[in-house]
């Protein structure tokens, strides 16, 4: 029986033979996306080369990534899945991570179901028919999260005429300041702030209740009618049932993203989540 990772990889021996057969035809390294070829060693390029020859093009064409970028058009997973090859090479990778990444790409593309969420009253920005939707499960004193943001916000704004975001909440049971961080944030909703409220909350260094109250003053909320809403029980109802859904659709950490339903499985990274949503533009 063969093993897992089997279907994408060869004897050391197969894969010298495979770049050297690329090589004399000469590989398509213009059909590339994602990556400068020009920043590799001749050594990681061969490698590359010889990847693309032992990986299955999991979408589309049907053959290995190096049969599939050389068709007439050029595949656009196997664009797409050369430049994650090359990418990982770049950052020295083994055999067996790349596989595994692979198998993650081909996870979070084509799931056996895509999740079924509820966005009727969620708070979202951009096109309501935006060709890819992405949402995210977070916590507002979550470092992952925190460190996602800004490069989260950079994926969305530059995809504004094609991706739409939304924010669940999602509070971690460890993290004490998660829920009256995440009732600020909804709280801030009534006023028209939420999004200025999600993104100061996300770089504010005190999330305890005076803090709180200073990042809604600093968004310019009135915080009379801030307290008041904070204090409501719909938001803390509204609160639990985002974390309840995520809970239902399997979330078991922050942040969790889904792109058009389907789970992202991949590193959590500026370059992979755009070359996720890139690749479900392309191929939806």
């Amino acid at each position: 029986m063969r093993r897992k990772h089997d279907a994408w990889r060869l004897a050391p021996a197969l894969l010298v033979a495979v770049a050297a057969a690329a090589g004399a035809e000469g590989f398509p390294w213009d059909r590339v996306a994602g990556i400068d070829a020009g920043t590799l060693s001749a050594e990681q390029k061969t490698r590359v080369e010889a990847l693309a020859g032992s990986t299955a093009n999991y979408h589309g064409c049907r053959g290995s990534v190096a049969d599939c970028l050389a068709g007439d058009p050029a595949d656009p997973t196997a664009r797409r899945l050369a430049g994650y090859l090359a990418r990982r090479v770049a950052a020295g990778d083994t055999d067996s991570q790349i596989a595994e990444g692979v198998a993650n790409r081909r996870r979070s593309a084509h799931p056996a179901r895509p999740a079924d969420i509820d966005l009727f009253e969620a708070h979202c920005r951009g096109p309501e028919d935006a060709a890819v939707t992405l949402v995210e499960f977070g916590d507002y004193e979550c470092p992952y999260c925190r460190n996602a943001e800004a490069f989260v916000e950079r994926i969305v704004d530059s995809r504004s005429d094609t991706l739409r975001f939304c924010f669940k909440q999602f509070p971690v049971r460890s993290h004490e300041r998660a829920v009256p961080a995440g009732l600020a944030a909804l709280a801030s909703a009534a006023q028209g702030r939420f999004w200025e409220m999600h993104r100061a909350l996300f770089t504010a260094s005190d999330l305890s209740d005076s803090g709180l109250e200073g990042v809604a003053r600093s968004v310019g909320l009135d915080l009379e009618r801030f307290r008041t809403a904070v204090a409501d029980e719909m938001l803390t109802e509204e609160l639990e049932a985002d974390k309840l859904e995520g809970q239902e659709l399997g979330v078991d950490r922050t942040p969790t993203f889904f792109v058009n339903g389907k789970r992202y499985y991949g590193a959590l990274t500026e370059v992979e989540l755009a070359d996720r949503i890139d690749e479900e533009l392309e191929v939806r």
